[in-house]
């Protein structure tokens, strides 16, 4: 298994902050980490901005937050697409100002009270990383596409309309329903948060230990960085929580009284969600996938939503990959495919490798190896990767990919 350190230094005097390490292996010595930051400060000094680092045994990345916050995340030799990297930094350092807020970060002088502060938030950057290094615990694909992870209900409009009127009787625009970590449905204003708030909320509630509720306050990275709301979670069967963004009102005990009076006519609809997992579909989309297709990935950019199977039944299916085999190859075509080839629509892409001329940009690309096949797909909005066993004729994989598309698009489902 690959490994992942996390260094976060302070950018004026080049402290160490923290570290985190995930995988095998120990983490670098503060030694070295003074020694590679002397190289960054270095190169500032003469008008250089050093990004990337390479050496025999990893590949370092670096960025600077607000002339504050200087990170830099250390992977293992294995090559990993700089956008993804770069991606999974913005969600660390905006995973800081989402339980400290912006200008505790950036205008702290007691550097030994800022490691403190920064403590609470280790929980957070560990999924993150563990996520990076694929770990068979930690499933997901939020932190590349940048899109939160969602199951697709049936029922999802009357679901979103009672979220809706249970949300504006707490006086709040922002809630949503979450099973396990994953969205069921969300207000409409929820969905105008940032893609990066919209990937952190869900990992924050799901790293949480709570038992019934929870009151944290939190800052909005984009929308909010300054100014705190307070992110109230109130478990409502054994797996579905509901989650809102409120201000001082109402408080906790208010909300689960009346979370507990709202939604007790709907407990038996909302437990017979449960059985959306593993497959994260419901069963009238299930059964319309082709029984070639062994798994994939849905991402809708615009709406910042994405939805992932890698359990389809490998009793009739296939029984050549094991689930974390799927969800390991889906991420390794991610990363090849979308930014260096494919663009993600609705993400600007400052530093987006744009070496393809305008009037050729591809639209379809595949992957195959003695393993697997991925077909992929850019439609508007939206990227579909397929994962297909070895044997499958890529003629026929195009074809299944354009259905498979056509099923989550097309018609009366819920749309992604």
């Amino acid at each position: 298994m690959a490994s992942c350190t996390l260094v976060g230094l302070s950018a004026v005097s080049g402290v160490p902050l923290f570290v985190r390490h995930t995988g095998p292996g120990k983490p670098p010595a503060y030694a070295l980490i003074g020694s590679l930051n002397g190289i960054h400060v270095f190169g500032e000094s003469h008008g250089v901005t050093l990004c990337t680092t390479r050496t025999p045994n990893s590949n370092l990345m670096w960025k600077t937050y607000h002339d504050s916050i200087r990170l830099v995340l250390i992977r293992g030799s294995e090559t990993v697409g700089d956008r993804c990297d770069g991606l999974l930094l913005d969600l660390m350092f905006a995973s800081l100002v989402l339980l400290l807020g912006l200008d505790t970060l950036t205008t702290s002088t007691n550097v030994e009270r800022l490691k403190r502060d920064i403590r609470p938030c280790y929980v957070l950057l560990d999924e993150l990383l563990s996520r990076a290094i694929g770990s068979e615990d930690h499933q997901g694909f939020s932190h590349l596409t940048g899109c939160a992870e969602c199951l697709i209900p049936p029922e999802q409009h009357s679901l979103q309309s009672e979220l809706e009127k249970f949300a504006e009787g707490a006086d709040s625009t922002y809630g949503c329903v979450m099973l396990q970590g994953y969205i069921l449905c969300g207000t409409r204003n929820f969905w105008s948060l940032s893609h990066t708030e919209l990937v952190l909320l869900p990992l924050l509630v799901a790293t949480n230990i709570f038992t019934v509720a929870r009151d944290l306050p939190i800052y909005l990275p984009n929308k909010s960085p300054n100014v705190p709301f307070r992110m109230l979670v109130v478990r409502l069967t054994g797996h579905i929580s509901v989650v809102t963004l409120c201000g001082p009102t109402p408080t906790l005990s208010e909300m689960i009284r009346a979370a507990s009076s709202f939604w007790a006519p709907s407990y038996q609809v909302l437990e017979t969600l449960t059985t959306l997992l593993p497959w994260n579909i419901m069963p009238s989309l299930l059964s319309q996938l082709d029984n070639a297709v062994i798994g994939l990935i849905l991402v809708n950019y615009d709406h910042k939503k994405c939805v992932s199977c890698v359990h389809l039944s490998e009793e009739t299916r296939s029984r050549c990959l094991s689930v974390a085999k799927k969800t390991a190859a889906l991420r390794s075509v991610y990363r090849s495919v979308v930014g260096s080839l494919l663009q993600p629509p609705a993400i600007p892409p400052e530093d987006f490798p744009s070496r393809l001329h305008p009037d050729h940009t591809p639209l379809e690309s595949y992957i195959s190896t003695d393993s697997y096949k991925v077909y992929v797909l850019q439609s508007s909005s939206y990227h579909l990767l397929v994962l297909f066993p070895p044997a499958l004729p890529i003629h026929i994989a195009r074809k299944v990919s354009i259905r498979t598309l056509a099923v989550f698009t097309k018609g009366k489902v819920p749309k992604l």
